[in-house]
């Protein structure tokens, strides 16, 4: 049975704010981007309004993709490349300052501990498993880095370390990183280069 509250919550999630905003205010886009915004939500509309598409994980993980293929992909572009042209600066100062964001996350942030995320790291158990984890850190994620100088690394792994808790709390995890592991070690690299 479907759990209506938090399919509510994401109607929540997408609609906060927006009535804030003047409903005769208009933008002009390009067609060739509103095609690509149609297409996409047709395919996802396609896909999910039949649950015979997807009886399995592996039929979703297929659909999606990564960010380079399947309709993940495509949203990563449109979200990224497409949007932002669009957005007026005065909304997307107020994107930036989460005026469109509720207080509470989405019920799928909320996860009971560390062990249900799948962030590469649940299986750095040991100093021989961390560092095979840091050899495809670099192999792989290189070019997707945020972070381009050892200096904004470092100065990215003490932000995030500090701030560790505060995302285990966000992500309503009944644990801390307060005792070190292999793995917190393997989450404060991975999330330093990306965070900001």
């Amino acid at each position: 049975m479907r759990n209506i509250k938090k399919s509510q919550e994401i109607n929540e999630q997408i609609e906060f704010g927006l009535d804030t905003i003047d409903p005769n205010r208009t933008v002009e886009i390009k067609l060739k981007d509103l095609m690509l915004i149609y297409k996409t939500f047709e395919e996802l509309n396609r896909f999910f309004h039949q649950p015979m598409h997807y009886p399995t994980m592996e039929d979703i993980n297929t659909f999606l993709g990564n960010k380079d293929v399947g309709a993940f992909s495509i949203i990563g572009k449109i979200y990224y490349r497409v949007l932002n042209k669009y957005i007026p600066k005065n909304i997307m100062e107020k994107v930036e300052e989460d005026f469109f964001s509720p207080e509470n996350s989405p019920y799928y942030y909320k996860v009971k501990n560390d062990e249900n995320i799948d962030d590469g790291t649940l299986n750095v158990i040991d100093r021989q498993s961390f560092a095979e984890f840091v050899e495809i850190l670099l192999a792989e994620n290189k070019q997707e880095w945020e972070v381009q100088n050892i200096e904004q690394f470092i100065e990215n792994i003490s932000a995030y370390a500090q701030d560790i808790d505060g995302l285990y709390h966000n992500l309503g995890f009944d644990t801390s990183a307060e005792t070190p592991t292999w793995r917190i070690f393997a989450q404060i690299l991975k999330g330093a280069t990306i965070y900001e």
